[in-house]
């Protein structure tokens, strides 16, 4: 391509789109198979947001799993909330749960996980320095 439709094509580009591009730099410079999909959260995340995960997990890698998964764990909690709140008895508890797609082995499972974690862990947030809109 002519250096001027380049030029030409670069000026129409929006900040999403530039950040998508230098990304997809980023992974072809590297050949990260990790870094093929990072191209696609700027349009995810805003400008701020996309630079505060940058500054928290650049150089990690990391997986991230899917809305099922995460609803999975929601019912868990949900089922802790149960039983160690509102002290259900643990078979009544379950008898909320008949209507799920998977397991209660499963969901009985990410029960056992959740209270451990939530025994042993204290959370705190971690808080990302704040930064200015300014261009980087």
């Amino acid at each position: 391509m002519p250096k001027s439709n380049i030029l030409k094509s670069l000026e129409e580009l929006e900040q999403p789109d530039i950040y998508s591009l230098l990304l997809f730099s980023i992974y072809k410079l590297y050949d990260v198979p990790e870094y093929s999909t990072l191209s696609e959260l700027v349009y995810t995340l805003d400008k701020k947001n996309l630079f505060n995960f940058l500054s928290m997990y650049g150089g990690m890698t990391i997986k991230v799993p899917t809305i099922q998964e995460l609803q999975k764990m929601l019912d868990a909690l949900l089922l802790y909330q149960l039983i160690n709140f509102e002290k259900m008895e643990s078979k009544d508890a379950l008898k909320q749960f008949s209507h799920l797609t998977y397991s209660q082995k499963e969901l009985v499972e990410r029960y056992k996980t959740l209270e451990e974690v939530l025994s042993q862990y204290t959370f705190k947030q971690t808080k990302v320095d704040e930064e200015d809109d300014t261009e980087k």
